[in-house]
């Protein structure tokens, strides 16, 4: 009896063990409500450029089982963006109506504590942007960095009263990202002013001239005077590049037949020519597809300061500078800055 009790014994604590074993996966579950027929959702890892795409039923439900390497921060996507932070063994209930994705969302279950802060973080960085971030960025110094520093203070004090609560690693994560964003939003700021003295509304835009064309022959800037020309800088080597091809695609057929020109240049190599060719067929992307003549030290993409890639210009019709640097394809922003032409 005794020996029957002890192997009773251990096989409750192996039980128990078993059943506190962390799952090497994330399960993702809900329901959207308004859902967007043909949409999944999409969830994108820019710092490996991997990009998992989940299904979603007609009747607005979905469930996915994902296995993670490690911790990820992805950009998620449904109409719009929001955060996402996942981790093995997270079981995640994600409800959201489409129309109204910001304001909608709920996250429960092992990891909405995690995303509850990135929900707050968002919030506390949009009190610092304002409504209008290029007015951010044009603000006088003393005014930039005032708006830096609380947002700074702000987070690190939200998070030191949340951080018992939370994924070691995340915190360790957060507090390095916000320093991060710290450093890039000065960079931007300093770039922003350089910007404004040298390439502000109303200045003409640097040329460029004899560009490949992928359906032959060679253009310049200068061949698509009379048009708005929208600039997409690219290459077939860049994840957030091959990101928003199909939004550029969306785009392109929102404006159909509107007096604007796509144009996409490619910084690849001249001697990667084929490697362009073989994406530019393999994505269908249309548009005036150009190969750039020097890569990222052509004289037009110097002249823009582009050092990181995918980068958007928009000029009017007489080749002057609408703005040096347009809100992405994926976000709204571009569309609303687009109707507001004359075209």
């Amino acid at each position: 009896m005794k020996k029957l009790s002890l192997l009773a014994l251990l096989f409750v604590l192996l039980s128990s063990q078993k059943g506190l074993a962390q799952k090497d996966y994330v399960v993702l579950h809900g329901k959207i409500e308004n859902p967007i027929e043909g949409l999944g959702i999409r969830l994108f890892d820019p710092v490996s450029s991997k990009a998992i795409n989940i299904k979603v039923a007609a009747d607005g439900t979905y469930r996915d089982t994902i296995k993670l390497d490690k911790p990820v921060f992805f950009n998620t996507f449904y109409d719009k963006f929001f955060s996402l932070y996942l981790t093995n063994d997270m079981n995640l209930e994600i409800n959201f109506d489409a129309k109204n994705v910001s304001k909608s969302i709920a996250i429960n279950g092992k990891g909405e504590k995690e995303n509850a802060f990135l929900r707050l973080k968002s919030k506390l960085e949009g009190e610092m942007y304002g409504t209008d971030y290029t007015v951010f960025l044009n603000l006088e110094k003393e005014a930039f960095e005032a708006k830096i520093n609380k947002f700074t203070d702000d987070f690190k004090s939200e998070l030191e009263l949340k951080k018992s609560g939370l994924d070691p690693f995340f915190v360790t994560s957060q507090l390095k990202k916000v320093e991060e964003l710290k450093q890039g939003l000065v960079q931007q700021y300093t770039e922003a002013q350089r910007n404004k003295n040298e390439l502000g509304a109303g200045m003409p835009s640097p040329e460029f001239n004899n560009y490949i064309n992928y359906k032959g022959g060679k253009t310049s800037l200068k061949d698509l005077r009379g048009s708005y020309v929208f600039i997409d800088v690219w290459a077939t080597w860049c994840g957030p590049c091959k990101y928003e091809m199909p939004f550029i695609g969306k785009v392109e057929k929102e404006f159909h037949g509107k007096n604007i020109k796509f144009v996409s240049i490619s910084i690849d190599r001249l001697k990667d020519e084929q490697k362009w060719r073989d994406m530019i067929k393999a994505q269908g992307l249309s548009g005036i597809q150009l190969l750039a003549d020097k890569e990222i030290d052509s004289k037009f993409i110097a002249s823009y300061y582009i050092q990181g890639i995918p980068r958007f210009i928009l000029l009017d019709k007489e080749g002057k500078i609408i703005n040096a640097d347009t809100p992405r394809p994926s976000e709204p922003e571009l569309t609303d800055l687009l109707n507001s032409l004359d075209i």
